[in-house]
């Protein structure tokens, strides 16, 4: 369970694993997609940072995924040429596992025990090219959205 709620968690973070930020820093070319990063990162701490336990919930699980998701196209379809293609790679992984837990009705302690699943997840989730994209965006919002690595 400890995997699969991992590799859950990981989808979220590729696209915000950044610190936060105040206003000044931001790259003015880049500032709505700066937001947009903003946003993503305020709905993907939902009740996941407030109760660790809430993702265990199915409905819980569906709602967060849903707007996760939802975020992450918008951030795709507004990045910086720069940055685009590695937006749309990590946004892949995203779109990819929540079709996993849309199909598993976002029920993460029934696919813990589906070892197949497991191993999708896990796929998505250490992909390379998606690990190498989201390192390369790090680099892009440090630079242009004045935030600091985590």
């Amino acid at each position: 369970m400890k995997r699969l709620i991992a590799a859950s968690l990981v989808g979220i973070f590729l696209l915000t694993a950044c610190g936060s930020s105040d206003s000044s820093g931001i790259n003015k070319d880049h500032a709505a997609f700066c937001a947009l990063a903003k946003d993503l990162e305020t709905a993907s701490a939902g009740p996941h940072g407030e109760d660790p336990a809430a993702i265990t919930d199915p409905k819980v699980m569906k709602d967060v995924w849903t707007k996760v998701t939802a975020l992450s196209q918008k951030m795709a379809d507004g990045a910086p040429s720069e940055v685009k293609a590695d937006v749309k790679s990590m946004v892949g992984g995203i779109i990819a596992m929540n079709d996993i837990f849309s199909a598993n009705g976002y029920d993460l302690t029934g696919m813990a025990k589906d070892a197949k699943i497991r191993e999708e997840l896990a796929k998505i989730s250490s992909n390379p090219s998606t690990i190498s994209a989201s390192q390369r965006f790090q680099k892009f919002m440090i630079k242009n959205c004045g935030i600091t690595a985590n």
